[in-house]
C-alpha cells in the first residue's frame, strides 16, 4: 500500500458523510416525511415513566431512589397549550395527583386537588419542550439551515452515529442519527451544573413505531453524565386527533395572577434575620443558612441551591460585615441543593467541613471540569486549595458563646448528616429532617427528639434549612404518638 492510501480512504470516508442539512432530511422522511411532520398539530400520549432523584441518595455513591409516574399528556401545538394529568409514588409511598396545564405563556398547576398559578420559569420549560421535542426541532433545522453545524461521527450502544450541531436562539441540541434507519437516536445537551461542573443530558430514543402516518419513538431514556434519571414508555399515542377546549380551562382567580413565562430565574435575595446575639439566618427563597459571628470570623452553615444563591448570601456577609471574613464553612449533607453553593465556597478558599462519609463527594464538586462556565477553579487550572475537614460524630468550632458544636445525627433522609448546635442561643440547626411548619411531620420530629435526648443537649428553636423557626415544643408535640380512642 502506498504511502497516499490512507488519506484517500479518509477522505472518501469524509465524502460519504452526509451534510447536515441532508441528514435532518432523512430523518423528517424515515418519521413520515416532510408534509406529514409540518402537518402535526396535536398529540395525546399515555405514559409510565421511573424518575430516579439524583443528587438525593442515601450516600452519594448510593443508587437513586426512583418515583413512579403515569399519566396522559396533550400537547396541542395548533393551540399553543398542553394539559398533562398524572399520578405519582415518591419514594416515602405518598401518592400525588397533579394536573399542570399551559395556555400561551401562563401556566396553572394543580396538586392534591390545590390550585395554584404555575412559576414562569416551570412555563419557559414546557415551551422548551414544545421546541425540542423532536418534529418540531427537525423542521425548524429544515427550515434553518444556518442553525446546523456537523459533529464528528461517535459510537453509541456499540453502532457508529452522525450528528448535527443545532444553535437556535435558547437551544443548543446535538442530534445523532441512526445510520440504518435514518431515525434520530439520541440528543444531547451540555450545561453548567453547581456540583458535576459539565453537565452532559443524553436523551436515546428507541421502539420506533407507527401512529397514523407519523413514526414516533415509544421509549426514552435520559441519562445525566452516565446515570439514568428518567426511563419513560409511551403505551398509547394519538396523533391530531380532537382536542376539547375545556381541557385547558384555568380559573379567572389563577389566570389573573399568573406570571408569564420566564426562562431567566427570579433575581436572589437574602435577608439576614438575626435568632440571637451573634446569630443569624439568611433567608430568602426555599433553602436558608445559618451565620454565627466568632469575632474574628463568621462561621457558615450549609450553602445550598446553586452558585448564584451562595454567591449572594457572601455578598450579603460582605456587606453586612466588612472585613470580616467568612472562616468555615459546614455542609449538613450532600444532597445536591443543600451542597450546591459548595463549588462557590471551595473557589473562595473557604475550608469545609462535612461528615467523613461525604469527603470525596465535597473534593469532587472542587474538581469537577467546568468549561460551559468557568470559574475561578476552572481557570487557574487547579482543584480549589480549600481544606476539607470530615466529622465522624462530633465535633466543635470555636469557644465560648460564639461555639458551635456539630453532631452527627442519624436519620432514615441520609447517611452523614450533620446537625450544627448553638449553646449559647440553644438553637439546633438542622436541614431536612424537619422541614414544615407550624405543623412539623411526624417521623421527622420523632428522629429529632430521639437525636436531642441522646446528645443531652437542650434546644429551645429549630431553625433549619427550610421553613420557618420551629418552637422545640411544637417538635416535641409532632413527635408524640396520638392518643389512642378509649
Amino acid at each position: 500500500m502506498s504511502a497516499f492510501a490512507v488519506p484517500l480512504i479518509l477522505l472518501s470516508s469524509l465524502a460519504q458523510t452526509p451534510a447536515p442539512r441532508d441528514l435532518v432530511a432523512r430523518a423528517v422522511t424515515a418519521m413520515g416525511g416532510e408534509v406529514a411532520v409540518r402537518e402535526i398539530r396535536n398529540y395525546t400520549i399515555t405514559f409510565y415513566s421511573t424518575a430516579f432523584g439524583l443528587g438525593q441518595e442515601e450516600t452519594p455513591e448510593s443508587p437513586a431512589r426512583a418515583t413512579i409516574t403515569t399519566g396522559t399528556q396533550t400537547t396541542d401545538f395548533a393551540g399553543t397549550r398542553q394539559i398533562s394529568v398524572t399520578e405519582a409514588r415518591n419514594p416515602a409511598g405518598q401518592i400525588n395527583k397533579q394536573r399542570r396545564i399551559t395556555v400561551g405563556n401562563i401556566g396553572m398547576i394543580e396538586t392534591n386537588g390545590n390550585q395554584a398559578p404555575d412559576g414562569p420559569g416551570a412555563v419557559a420549560n414546557v415551551e422548551r419542550f414544545w421546541r425540542r421535542s423532536l418534529e418540531r426541532l427537525l423542521i425548524s433545522a429544515l427550515d434553518n439551515p444556518g442553525t446546523l453545524s456537523a459533529l464528528p461521527a461517535r459510537t453509541w450502544r456499540g453502532e457508529s452515529v452522525s450528528g448535527v450541531h443545532y444553535v437556535n436562539g435558547l437551544d443548543t441540541v446535538d442530534v445523532y442519527f441512526d445510520g440504518r434507519t435514518a431515525l434520530p437516536v439520541l440528543t444531547q445537551v451540555l450545561s453548567d451544573d453547581p456540583i458535576l461542573g459539565d453537565r452532559r443530558t443524553v436523551t436515546a430514543f428507541t421502539r420506533w413505531q407507527d401512529a397514523g402516518g407519523i413514526v414516533y419513538a415509544r421509549q426514552f431514556d435520559t441519562e445525566v453524565n452516565g446515570r439514568l434519571q428518567t426511563h419513560t414508555i409511551i403505551t398509547a399515542l394519538n396523533v391530531n386527533g380532537t382536542v376539547a377546549d375545556s381541557l385547558f380551562i384555568m380559573p379567572d382567580t389563577i389566570k389573573a395572577k399568573a406570571q408569564p413565562s420566564n426562562p431567566n430565574p427570579p433575581p436572589i435575595t437574602v435577608s439576614l434575620v438575626e435568632l440571637a446575639p451573634n446569630v443569624w439566618r439568611a433567608e430568602g427563597g426555599s433553602h436558608h443558612s445559618l451565620i454565627v459571628d466568632q469575632g474574628t470570623r463568621l462561621v457558615l452553615v450549609e450553602a445550598p441551591l446553586s452558585a448564584q444563591r451562595m454567591q449572594a448570601v457572601l455578598d450579603t456577609l460582605r456587606s453586612r460585615f466588612p472585613g470580616k471574613p467568612v472562616g468555615v464553612a459546614i455542609n449538613t449533607h450532600h444532597h445536591w441543593d443543600h451542597s450546591s453553593g459548595l463549588r462557590t465556597v471551595l473557589a473562595a478558599n473557604v475550608p469545609v467541613v462535612t461528615h467523613a462519609r461525604n469527603v470525596s463527594f465535597v473534593r469532587s464538586i472542587g474538581s469537577a471540569r467546568k468549561t460551559v462556565r468557568p470559574d475561578a477553579i476552572s481557570r487557574s487550572g487547579r482543584p480549589s486549595r480549600s481544606t476539607i475537614t470530615s466529622v465522624e460524630d462530633t465535633l466543635t468550632i470555636g469557644t465560648g458563646d460564639s461555639r458551635i458544636v456539630l453532631y452527627r445525627l442519624p436519620t432514615a433522609h441520609a447517611e452523614g448528616l450533620l446537625a450544627a448546635y448553638v449553646p449559647s442561643a440553644r438553637i439546633l440547626f438542622q436541614s431536612d429532617i424537619v422541614n414544615a411548619a407550624p405543623n412539623p411531620p411526624a417521623a421527622g420530629s420523632a428522629e429529632l427528639v430521639k437525636f436531642v435526648r441522646a446528645r443531652g443537649i437542650t434546644v429551645e428553636r429549630v431553625a433549619g434549612g427550610h421553613g420557618l423557626v420551629l418552637a422545640w415544643a411544637d417538635v416535641e408535640r409532632a413527635a408524640a404518638p396520638p392518643a389512642s380512642a378509649p
